[in-house]
């Protein structure tokens, strides 16, 4: 399970998932809290102490803000700066993956031209520096945790397409969000999902919610309109950790029952 607002310590909640039959633990930095506490080495050795005495597998959720496409090298700098510090924590409390977001990017209206994207406008410029940001942390978490690039925002832009499949390997991988791919129109959907098949063995991470097929709700299982076999087909013949986004935690209990009962069973 994620773990977000509802949890005011890290450590409480390693005891709800532990006592709550979740093997695995995401912690969300967008709870200040949580960052606060993980800036504390003395509070980063209890957390792996209690995370391994319980049998909770860790990952952390970073910070959703810093942006991949931005047109300076000073901001991509400071992101990167920003993952290398999670990254430091992720070793310290023992946590196997860190998940990130590579970004928004601008768009400008042109009138009656619609909008226009910089990362369509200079696609050379954001190949390199997507490439070097993420050879740079791919070689800063070998020997830490996974740094796993989700399927949201500037995941879907083409620099990514054509940089993300040659970096992949054992220290920068994938996350597969099953709500995020299960609200695309059908071509993209049909693409998206050939592009997990291919890259399976790169998926280290999931999140897992449900919704109608038209916005992002964060559902649990179940409660949506989705066919969900198909997304759990690919993840079960990977190495993802299951991680269930669905918050607050009655959400998240009820998105566990159903995944036990109903997915696992059909599979």
């Amino acid at each position: 399970m994620q773990v977000l607002f509802d949890f005011p310590d890290i450590i409480e909640a390693i005891d709800f998932a532990s006592a709550n039959d979740f093997g695995v633990l995401e912690i969300n930095l967008g709870n200040i809290r949580f960052g606060e506490q993980l800036r504390q080495a003395g509070e980063r050795r209890r957390i792996r102490r209690t995370a391994a005495r319980a049998g909770v597998r860790l990952a952390i959720h970073a910070l959703e803000g810093p942006s991949f496409f931005i047109p300076s090298a000073r901001v991509r700098r400071c992101a990167v700066a920003e993952l290398k510090e999670v990254l430091r924590w992720a070793a310290d409390i023992g946590a196997e993956n860190v998940v990130m977001h590579l970004g928004f990017d601008m768009h400008y209206g042109m009138g009656s031209g619609g909008n226009r994207w910089t990362h369509e406008e200079f696609p050379d410029y954001y190949k390199r520096a997507l490439f070097d940001a993420l050879s740079e942390l791919r070689d800063f978490t070998r020997g830490r945790a996974r740094l796993c690039v989700e399927n949201v925002g500037g995941f879907r832009f083409q620099p990514t397409k054509v940089v993300l499949p040659g970096l992949l390997d054992d220290s920068l991988g994938l996350c597969f969000d099953i709500g995020h791919i299960a609200i695309l129109p059908p071509a993209q959907h049909k693409e998206e999902m050939a592009f997990f098949r291919r890259y399976r063995r790169y998926i280290y991470h999931s999140h897992l919610h449900d919704n109608h097929g038209v916005k992002d709700e964060h559902l649990p299982l179940g409660a949506g309109s989705n066919d969900l076999l198909p997304y759990f087909r690919i993840l079960l013949s990977s190495r993802a950790l299951l991680v269930l986004e669905t918050r607050p935690r009655a959400a998240a209990l009820r998105a566990r029952d159903y995944l036990f009962k109903v997915i696992l069973s059909g599979l």
